[in-house]
C-alpha cells in the first residue's frame, strides 16, 4: 500500500508542473517553445500526407470535378501574350455552358478591363482555336460579359486584404462583369488564401467574419458554391459554424488533399478548347469546372506580374512544390460536398487526451524510475504506438489530433526531468550502494534483486536444470605448510580474481568460495537451454587453466609459488535453485544431487590424476565439438545410478592415437578381457608416459586378473568403480 501510494505521489509531483508547462506552450504563446511546437507538428502532419499517399490509403479525388488549366503550353498554342482578351474567356464559357457544365467557377479575379479591343484583321490572324466564333466588331468585356449573363451558372472570384483593424482593401470584378451577374454576391467569392508560419496552405476558411460588412468578400468562392450544389440558404450560428441543411461545417478547417498537384483531372486550356470545337461535350457534361492559372516554372511564367499568386506550398511540396491556385480551391469544394476535410480534436477533448498522456507517461516513468534505460525505451515504444494511433485515425476516420506536441512537450521532458532527479538526487546514492552491493553478491543474482519486491526475495526455490561446476586448488593444504600466511592470501586473492573474471566472462554465476575452491552455475538465475550451459561451462574450464598459466608465470616472477593446479567437476542436472538461508540472511544457491555429483568429479579427479573430468550427461551435451575421452563408469557416493565420466582436453593436450587406445581398453577392460585391456594401456603409456588415467586402469586391470585367476572374480561384477571419497 505504502509503494502504491509512493508511487502516485510521484506521478503526481511529476505530471503537475508538465501539463501546467505543456498547456500553457500549446494553447499560450510561450516565445520560442510555442512555435517550435506547432511547425513540428506541421512536419508531421505533412508526412502523414505523404505516408499515405505513398501507402494508395488516400481519398479518391471527387470526379465531378474538373481543372481547365492557364498553363504555358496552353500560351504557347494559343499565341497570344497573357493576359488575354476577354473574348477567349467568352468562347471557353460558352462552349462549357453548350456542353452541360454544372458550374463554371473562374479562380482569376477580372478586376480590370481588357487590355484591349481585337479588331478583324488581328483574329484573322491569330493562331489561336476556336475563333471564327469571336464576335470581333463588339468591345471584349461586353463579349465576355453577355456569355456569363448567358450562361446563368458562373462563378467569379474575389480577395479581400486587411490593412488595419477597421480598414480593407479588396479586389472585385469589373462593373459590367457584376452585372452580369445581376449584382448577386451568390455568385461571387473570396479566394483568400491562409497561409501557416512556414508559408505553407494546409487550412482553408469557408467565411471571413472580419469582412461580415461587405456581403462580396465576407464567403469563400467555394461556400458560395456550396451553398448553389445543395441549393440550401446556409445558416451561420454565433460561433460561426455553418449549417448546410443537415450537414454542418466549421468555418475553418484542415484541407484533406488528395495528392500531389494535378491529382483532380486537369485539362490544359487549349485541350479543353479542342474537346469543345471536336463536340466531346462528356468531358464536362454535370460537372463542375474550374478555370485558372496552373503551374508554371518561375523562368517562364507569364502570370508574375498578377495579383494572385499562381502556385502555393502545400504537404506534398517535396513531390510537386507548385500546386496551383485553383486546384487548391478544388481541393476545397471537393472537402466540402463530400464532407471529407479533416476533423480537428476539439479543445475540451484534447485537455482530457492531452491530461491522460501526461499521467500515464509520469506514472510509468515514476514506476521504472530507476532503470533509465528500460525507461526511455518504454517511453520511444510509447510514442511510436501514439503516432501510429494518430496515423490511424489520420487515414480511416479523417481526424487530426497533435502528435509531436505529446512527444515533445509531454513524453520526452517527463522522462528527462527523471533522469534529471535521478542523476542528481537518487542516482549518486544508489551508485556507491549498488557498487559495495555488487561486491558481496554476484552480478547476476544482483540484477535479479534490484527488480525484485520483498515478497520475491522470501525463502524458496525451484527445481531446474542447470549445469554446476566445481573447481579447487591441487594440494592446497600442503601449500599452506610451506607459504606464510600473508602470501597465501595474496595468492587466494589473486586466483580468485582472475577465476571470477572467467566466470563471469562466460556468463556463470559464483554460487559460493569455499575455503580454496569455487562453485559455479550455469542455468539459473538466467534460464539457459542445456546445450548452452554445457558449452559456456566447457570453455570456462579451459580458460580457468589457460589463466591459471598466466598467474603461474607471475607468481614465479614475484617470488611465489608458480606450479599451482586446479581439479575442475562439471555435470548437468536437475537441483533446486532459489532463495536459501534463514529469516535473517539468505543466499540465492543451488541445491541436490546434481549439484553433489559435480563435486564428486572434482574429487575424482584426485583418483584418475586428470584436471577436468565432466559427466556424461553433460559430455553428450557437447558433442563432437570438444576434445574428450571416456574415463570410466563409476558410483560416487550416496548414489545408486552409474555414471560415465569423461577428461575434457584441450587442443594441446589431445592425442588421437591416445584416446582410440584408451577407447579400445576400456571396451576389453568391461567386457572382462583384462590381459588385452592391459596391453593396449601399456601402449597407451609408450605414446604418453605420464598418462595418469592409463596407470590407473592398468593398475586396476592387472588386480583384477588376479581375482579372475583365483576365482575371486564373481559372475556377476560388473566394470563399475565405487568412488568412496567425497
Amino acid at each position: 500500500m505504502k509503494q502504491k501510494k509512493d508511487l502516485l505521489a510521484r506521478t503526481l509531483s511529476y505530471s503537475i508542473p508538465i501539463i501546467l508547462i505543456s498547456f500553457s506552450s500549446y494553447f499560450g504563446n510561450i516565445p520560442l517553445i510555442t512555435n517550435f511546437l506547432h511547425d513540428l507538428e506541421n512536419k508531421t502532419y505533412d508526412l502523414f500526407f505523404l505516408a499515405r499517399h505513398n501507402l494508395n490509403l488516400g481519398p479518391k479525388a471527387p470526379d465531378n470535378i474538373v481543372i481547365v488549366g492557364i498553363d504555358a503550353p496552353s500560351i504557347a498554342k494559343v499565341g497570344v501574350p497573357w493576359p488575354w482578351p476577354r473574348q477567349f474567356h467568352a468562347s471557353l464559357l460558352d462552349g462549357l455552358h453548350q456542353s452541360g457544365a454544372k458550374f463554371i467557377v473562374y479562380d482569376i479575379i477580372f478586376d480590370t478591363i481588357s487590355p484591349l479591343s481585337l479588331q478583324t484583321q488581328d483574329i484573322a490572324g491569330s493562331k489561336t482555336i476556336a475563333m471564327s466564333s469571336f464576335d470581333a466588331g463588339k468591345e471584349d468585356d461586353d463579349i465576355f460579359a453577355r456569355s456569363i449573363a448567358s450562361a446563368m451558372n458562373v462563378f467569379l472570384a474575389c480577395e479581400a486584404e486587411p490593412l488595419s483593424k477597421t480598414q480593407y482593401h479588396a479586389a472585385l470584378p469589373i462593373i459590367p462583369y457584376l452585372r452580369a451577374l445581376n449584382n448577386d454576391v451568390s455568385f461571387l467569392g473570396n479566394t483568400s488564401v491562409n497561409y501557416d508560419s512556414d508559408n505553407f496552405v494546409r487550412k482553408s476558411k469557408i467565411i471571413f467574419p472580419e469582412f461580415a460588412s461587405d456581403p462580396a468578400v465576407s464567403s469563400s468562392l467555394v461556400f458560395r458554391l456550396a451553398q448553389k450544389y445543395f441549393n440550401v440558404q446556409a445558416h451561420i450560428d454565433s460561433n460561426y459554424e455553418i449549417n448546410f441543411g443537415n450537414k454542418i461545417y466549421p468555418r475553418e478547417f484542415l484541407i484533406n488533399f488528395y495528392g500531389p498537384a494535378k491529382t483532380i483531372t486537369n485539362i490544359p486550356y487549349w485541350e479543353a478548347l479542342g474537346l469543345i470545337h471536336k463536340g466531346h461535350s462528356n468531358v464536362f457534361k454535370n460537372k463542375i469546372v474550374f478555370i485558372g492559372r496552373s503551374n508554371l516554372k518561375a523562368s517562364i511564367d507569364p502570370f508574375k506580374s498578377v495579383r494572385s499568386p499562381d502556385s502555393f506550398a502545400t504537404p506534398f511540396a517535396k513531390l510537386t512544390p507548385n500546386f496551383s491556385g485553383v486546384e487548391l480551391q478544388a481541393t476545397i469544394l471537393g472537402n466540402i460536398l463530400n464532407q471529407s476535410y479533416l476533423v480537428e480534436m476539439r479543445n475540451s477533448i484534447l485537455i482530457v487526451l492531452l491530461t491522460a498522456i501526461s499521467l500515464l507517461s509520469c506514472l510509468l516513468v515514476s514506476k521504472f524510475r530507476q532503470r533509465l534505460v528500460l525507461c526511455l525505451y518504454l517511453s520511444l515504444l510509447f510514442s511510436i504506438i501514439y503516432v501510429l494511433y494518430a496515423f490511424g485515425l489520420f487515414v480511416f476516420y479523417r481526424v487530426s489530433i497533435p502528435v509531436t506536441f505529446p512527444i515533445y512537450g509531454i513524453v520526452l521532458p517527463v522522462y528527462f526531468i527523471n533522469f534529471l532527479d535521478q542523476y542528481f538526487i537518487v542516482d549518486r546514492a544508489r551508485r556507491r550502494q549498488a557498487k559495495i552491493f555488487r561486491q558481496l553478491v554476484p552480478t547476476q543474482i544482483a540484477d535479479e534483486i534490484e527488480t525484485m519486491d520483498q515478497e520475491q526475495l522470501a525463502l524458496g526455490g525451484i527445481k531446474r536444470e542447470i549445469t554446476v561446476f566445481f573447481t579447487d586448488i591441487e594440494n592446497f593444504t600442503g601449500l599452506c605448510e610451506k607459504t606464510p600466511p600473508e602470501k597465501i592470501v595474496t595468492i587466494l586473492n589473486q586466483f580468485f580474481t582472475e577465476m571470477v573474471k572467467v566466470i563471469h566472462k562466460h556468463n556463470g554465476l559464483v554460487d559460493k568460495f569455499i575455503g580454496d575452491a569455487i562453485m559455479a552455475i550455469w542455468g539459473a538465475p538466467k534460464i539457459l537451454d542445456r546445450e548452452t550451459q554445457a558449452d559456456l561451462a566447457a570453455k570456462c574450464s579451459l580458460a580457468m587453466k589457460e589463466e591459471l598459466q598466466k598467474l603461474n608465470q607471475l607468481w614465479t616472477r614475484i617470488g611465489l609459488e608458480g606450479n599451482l593446479k586446479i581439479r575442475i567437476g562439471i555435470n548437468t542436472d536437475e537441483a533446486i535453485t532459489g532463495n536459501i538461508g534463514s529469516l535473517e540472511r539468505i543466499q540465492f544457491s543451488a541445491i541436490g544431487d546434481g549439484v553433489n555429483i559435480a563435486s564428486r568429479l572434482e574429487s575424482a579427479n584426485k583418483v584418475y590424476g586428470t584436471g577436468i573430468l565432466i559427466s556424461g550427461k553433460t559430455a553428450r551435451l557437447l558433442g563432437k565439438n570438444y576434445f574428450m575421452r571416456e574415463i570410466d563408469t563409476v558410483f560416487v557416493s550416496g548414489k545408486n545410478t552409474p555414471i560415465d565420466i569423461y577428461e575434457l582436453m584441450s587442443s594441446q593436450e589431445y592425442n588421437s592415437d591416445l584416446v582410440n587406445k584408451y577407447s579400445e581398453a576400456l571396451k576389453c577392460y568391461r567386457n572382462k578381457n583384462f590381459d588385452s585391456a592391459m596391453e593396449l594401456w601399456s601402449q597407451c603409456l609408450k605414446i604418453k608416459e605420464n598418462d595418469n588415467p592409463s596407470k590407473v586402469m592398468y593398475d586396476r586391470a592387472l588386480k583384477l586378473k588376479q581375482y579372475q585367476i583365483t576365482s575371486k572374480l564373481t559372475e556377476n561384477w560388473q566394470p563399475i568403480w565405487s568412488l568412496e571419497n567425497k
